[in-house]
């Protein structure tokens, strides 16, 4: 009897040994596994450690990859972490693919992801408009967006890296909110040194805003950001704004007194810029922003006003739209008055903005 026990346990002893074995033989090559795709994702350009400090420690899966005409692009699925997509693109590539730059979303602007870096920081609230925004629960998705300006021995001018990641961090928790772009600032570090592109990087990303909503609007006499030095009169008495911090794209929001919106104010610099007068040359209307010097001017249909200015790193645009609401009450021609103000309203805002990003001075409006 003793021995039938002794025999019984030594099996339960040598099968545990086999399991735990095998556990840690497959245990390892998961590991291993893990390792070798986030190494291998986006043609080896992701810091592996920075994204398992983001997204966690879960088994991983690549997929969607993508590569040609200066871009590549993967995404990269961490089991109980979350879901990142990154796009790394030559930046003259930029236009010759629909919406292939980040700016936003209309219910959400984007705001600078500042410290030095050029690029935006946005989310995507879903399609519910009751929806709380910022709720952990809520947002779709959360992109950071990077210009990189190359003065190395780089074939390209300069990079573009977004990354849009879906997970389980809160926008509402300012603690949280600078771990949405490790991702893209490591991977933009990544970037430039093996594209040999010599890009002044920024620092590390302490601290961020949240994205600002349409109804988060504020007397525009006092606005000190992208609606600054805008004229309140003519009816316009409410400003929605982001901070200007070297963001590639800046919007402004006019509304009167009622809180309609009348106006939509945008700039756009380097990539962004040339993405739009890209775009303007496909829709061939006359009046619509060229490529030739900077100047002023109205489309025919009176859809948009515009002008442009000379900078650093190529032209940049500045451009204003009646809302959509407000082409129904104002249609074009409008009074003088409004005509008045639209011009004053767009040269101010050129103005500050041009300044802002060492442009000279916007076309004579």
């Amino acid at each position: 009897m003793r021995r039938n026990v002794l025999r019984a346990v030594v099996a339960l002893v040598a099968a545990a040994a086999v399991v735990a074995g095998y556990l840690q033989v497959h245990g390892d090559f998961q590991r291993w596994s893990d390792e070798s795709a986030l190494d291998g994702a986006c043609d080896g350009l992701l810091d592996r450690n920075v994204l398992r400090d983001v997204l966690g420690a879960g088994a991983v899966e690549v997929e969607n990859e993508e590569r040609g005409a200066g871009l590549v692009g993967c995404e990269v699925d961490v089991h109980d972490g979350g879901t990142v997509e990154i796009r790394i693109l030559d930046t003259p590539q930029t236009g010759k693919r629909p919406d292939s730059l980040f700016t936003g979303v209309p219910r959400a602007f984007a705001v600078p992801v500042g410290h030095g870096w050029t690029g935006l920081f946005g989310a995507d609230p879903g399609d519910d408009a009751e929806a709380d925004l910022f709720s952990v629960a809520e947002y779709e998705d959360v992109t950071t967006s990077l210009v990189l300006k190359c003065t190395g021995t780089s074939s390209a001018k300069g990079l573009y890296v977004s990354v849009t990641t879906t997970g389980d961090a809160s926008l509402d928790d300012p603690a949280e909110r600078p771990g949405f772009t490790r991702i893209a600032t490591s991977t933009a570090s990544r970037v430039s040194k093996a594209r040999h592109c010599g890009a002044e990087l920024g620092k590390p990303v302490s601290s961020l805003g949240l994205p600002v909503t349409e109804d988060d609007y504020e007397p525009l006499g006092t606005a000190d950001g992208t609606c600054s030095g805008i004229p309140a009169a003519h009816g316009m008495a409410i400003a929605t704004e982001t901070a200007r911090g070297g963001a590639p794209h800046e919007t402004c929001l006019l509304a009167d007194a009622d809180h309609r919106t009348r106006y939509r104010l945008e700039a756009d610099f380097g990539p962004y810029a040339q993405q739009q007068l890209f775009l303007a040359a496909r829709r061939s209307f006359g009046g619509a922003p060229g490529s030739g010097p900077p100047a002023h001017q109205r489309d025919p249909g009176g859809r948009m006003s515009w002008t442009s200015a000379k900078c650093p790193d190529g032209r940049a645009l500045f451009t204003l739209q009646p809302s959509a609401d407000a082409r129904e009450r104002l249609d074009y021609p409008r009074s003088d008055a409004d005509l008045a103000y639209e011009r004053a309203a767009l040269r101010a805002f050129a103005e500050r903005s041009a300044k802002g990003h060492g442009c000279s001075a916007p076309a004579t409006l």
